[in-house]
């Protein structure tokens, strides 16, 4: 096995072992980063008079601005209901903070959907209910949201440090090898 060959497999080697080290034992479905995905609370189900499409992004909710999209449509014709009052309620599952916010047309950026950005202030389990009233009558969705505190910069170094130590290694190894420092024949 000449020496390129041989770099080759050690440097595999190397990164098959450097991802071995940074795997996680078990895997988690949840986003660690900010923005993360989306939650469906309601997937285009009968609700009552309506069906409903109700989603929470980001997921998992983190303390700040929590947005609320809700569609409502009419279950027979399948005509979106435009003219709704949409509000979303909060209570705090702990000490009871109540936060509450209209959905609205504006805050969706469209005139389908109904949405809110409500402000959180505390991590916690919350109490959620969504409330709409529309010309076919009221119905609320009940659900639990759970809001995580905001991640910092330890999970960032907790996520990040192993790839730097890793690309380091890597470079030590490329950078060490035999022939990597021959002399510069200065009359080329």
């Amino acid at each position: 096995m000449n020496r390129t060959s041989r770099s080759v497999v050690v440097l595999g080697a190397v990164w098959v072992a450097g991802m071995l080290a940074v795997a996680p034992a078990v895997v988690r479905a949840e986003n660690l980063g900010p923005g993360g995905g989306t939650r469906i609370i309601v997937g285009d189900e009968v609700v009552g008079p309506y069906r409903l499409l109700v989603t929470v992004a980001p997921e998992p909710a983190q303390v700040g601005a929590v947005t609320f999209v809700i569609r409502i449509s009419d279950p027979a014709s399948d005509e979106k209901v435009r003219d709704a009052d949409v509000t979303v309620e909060l209570v705090h599952g702990e000490d009871g903070t109540i936060l509450t916010g209209p959905a609205t047309h504006r805050d969706s950026g469209n005139p389908i959907d109904y949405a809110a950005h409500v402000q959180i202030e505390k991590p916690g389990a919350y109490n959620a209910r969504i409330r709409i009233t529309g010309p076919a009558g009221p119905v609320e969705v009940p659900f639990t949201q759970r809001v995580v505190a905001r991640r910092g910069l330890g999970t960032l170094l907790l996520i990040g440090l192993p790839f730097v130590v890793l690309l380091g290694i890597l470079a030590g190894i490329w950078f060490g090898r035999p022939g990597s420092r021959r002399p510069v024949d200065p009359t080329r």
